[in-house]
């Protein structure tokens, strides 16, 4: 059973997932604080947020302002949609900031912590922890589909902030390269654009490791894929469907061939790659036999699941039709719930079908991140 089998199995399931809670009185505890160096610093007076976000209904439950130790404290009860999550944002320098869902008993074991930052739009370093590449075969009159993806990291103890016109991030991207879109991640796609061959990023960057993505097209008779760098690159990966392509410079070594979805992909992976360096994906002249169908693929080095690289290739209408639903975190919850529900009913699940679970499941998760930031950090 693959992605569409799974999904139908979602909307079997998620009609028996509304039951109610036992409205049992559930607490979360924590602190707010600063990171700065040496150590984190707790704020006072400042507004904490519960919130609830469910199928059946979502929105702020209540506010308190923290202690002058920095401390919170809410108290609510868990009803309505058993798939609805609880979480707790506050704001910093114009910045939300959220913690993960709340588990469903009593969070008070770091789990309602809140770490904030300042913000800099100063020369704070963004590490690429991370690039890889899926480089599709090409589809006769329809040019190769090129998925890209970034784990970058900010190391420091302040949020990094785009600057006038000076983004946060920046890479090249191979020459021809077009229709460039930017994937649901940990940042919104529309603070992602492409300009003069480069994408730039003017997200803000909180310290940590952020992912995002995004699929471009190139001439289906390019004969080389040239790629550029800008900055180190701890870990690059490059994977090329069928046996007709490989990747070569930035000290790329291939590895093993791995097959998703039933088609076959060389695998290429170089560490420590320096500035400026420059790798070349040699194409194939013939047209494969990718189906314009939608795709969901995770890349991983070593255990490490990467966020799902995905896009529908349907028509128009059908992305418009599923626009709405894409950005509404409560439909995204849903699904997700839903999704998780139905791989639980699968007895025995092939190796296919785990992988087609975490695909799927991992590009619902970053979608819902991405929706939730949005709507949230609204002022």
């Amino acid at each position: 059973m693959g992605i569409a089998s799974l999904l139908v199995a979602t909307w079997i399931v998620s009609a028996r997932a509304q039951t109610p809670h036992d409205a049992s009185v559930l607490a979360v505890s924590g602190i707010v604080a600063l990171g700065a160096d040496p150590a984190p610093r707790p704020l006072a007076g400042v507004w904490v947020t519960l919130h609830r976000v469910g199928a059946d209904r979502s929105g702020a439950l209540d506010s308190v302002r923290t202690t002058a130790q920095g401390r919170y404290t809410f108290r609510y009860r868990a009803t309505g949609d058993t798939s609805a999550l609880y979480f707790v944002s506050s704001r910093h320098a114009g910045i939300a900031y959220f913690t993960a869902p709340l588990p469903r008993s009593a969070a008070n074991d770091g789990a309602g912590d809140l770490l904030v930052f300042d913000t800099t739009s100063g020369p704070v370093p963004i590490h690429v922890r991370g690039r890889h590449l899926v480089v599709m075969a090409p589809v006769r009159g329809n040019g190769r589909t090129v998925v890209e993806a970034f784990e970058l990291s900010n190391d420091s103890s302040l949020t990094r902030v785009a600057r006038d016109s000076q983004p946060v991030f920046e890479a090249l991207l191979p020459d021809n390269a077009t229709e460039v879109h930017a994937r649901e991640g940990d940042l919104a796609p529309e603070s992602v654009v492409f300009v003069d061959g480069r994408l730039q990023v003017f997200a803000p960057i909180a310290p940590g490791l952020k992912q995002f993505s995004v699929t471009y097209r190139l001439p289906a008779a390019t004969a080389a894929i040239v790629v550029p760098g800008m900055t180190t690159v701890t870990a690059l990966e490059v994977m090329t469907e069928g046996d007709a392509m490989s990747a070569t410079g930035a000290g790329l070594i291939e590895t093993k061939p791995t097959t998703l979805n039933g088609r076959r992909f060389r695998r290429f992976l170089a560490q420590e790659v320096p500035a400026n360096s420059v790798f070349t994906v040699a194409a194939s002249m013939t047209p494969g036999g990718f189906s314009p169908r939608t795709a969901f693929m995770v890349l991983g080095i070593g255990a490490v699941m990467l966020l799902a690289l995905a896009r529908s290739f349907g028509s128009q209408a059908s992305r418009a039709r599923h626009r709405n639903r894409d950005d509404d975190p409560d439909a995204l919850d849903r699904a997700l719930r839903s999704l998780d529900a139905a791989y639980a009913n699968l007895a025995e699940p092939t190796p296919d079908q785990r992988a087609d679970h975490y695909e799927a499941r991992a590009h619902l998760a970053t979608r819902r991140s991405a929706a939730l930031a949005r709507r949230d950090a609204r002022p």
